[in-house]
């Protein structure tokens, strides 16, 4: 049975409908109702610093973390401990790159602010859209990839180490903080990154749960 720190919405069909229906509704509000908007204040304010920048970098210290738990696999005394969390970090972090790439190429979202070979911006040149297949960095935006990737690894530690589950919200935190603070992404992209990558984990971890009938883990679903 999960235990009352693992993320509840991983056991429910009927809670994890509801998260992701209330993640998508929130991306399509921030897109068409706040997103341009929050990135004109961001920039007026000017909230970027030496510590913004750096919880902007979270899902490096994720990715660290996960290379540890995969070395850990190395010593026998600790490969059984450590294996399941080692499979569903690597396994998650494949399909996070794959998708992340992907993502961007099919939304072609512009980016807040001019950061790449003059690329169109709102802050810049007042531009904000999305352009399917769109070629290059300019339209990269959409879905964040930090975000992606720091809640799809955090995620996988927190169903596997609850007991640290302030660290893995601190994390998560941490990327929108981050991310806005430098106006390096709208918060529609966030957003989208962030339920991305926790679906990214989630169904790595119900395949993983099927595929280890010798595990004493609780079954998905």
């Amino acid at each position: 049975m999960p235990t009352p720190h693992t993320p509840a919405f991983l056991y429910s069909f009927k809670r994890s409908a509801i998260f992701y229906a209330a993640m998508f509704i929130a991306i399509l509000v921030s897109v068409n109702f706040i997103d341009r908007e929050l990135a004109d204040f961001i920039y007026q304010h000017s909230f970027a610093n030496s510590l913004i920048k750096l919880l902007s970098n979270t899902p490096l210290f994720l990715e660290i973390l996960s290379a540890i738990a995969v070395a850990l696999c190395i010593v026998p005394k600790l490969r059984h401990q450590y294996r399941w969390l080692a499979i569903n970090l690597a396994a998650t972090f494949i399909l996070a790159s794959i998708l992340r790439v992907s993502a961007k190429a099919l939304f072609g979202r512009t980016w807040p602010q001019t950061w790449v070979n003059s690329n169109p911006s709102w802050i810049s040149d007042r531009i904000e859209g999305f352009h399917p297949f769109a070629e290059g960095l300019a339209y990269n935006s959409f879905p964040s990839g930090h975000a992606l990737f720091t809640f799809a690894l955090a995620t996988t530690f927190w169903y596997h180490l609850p007991r640290y589950r302030l660290l893995w919200i601190a994390t998560m935190c941490a990327v929108f903080i981050g991310q806005l603070g430098q106006n390096y992404h709208y918060l529609g992209d966030l957003l989208a990154g962030a339920t991305l990558g926790t679906f990214i984990a989630h169904m790595v971890i119900i395949v993983t749960e099927k595929a280890s009938s010798r595990s004493c883990r609780p079954r998905l679903f």
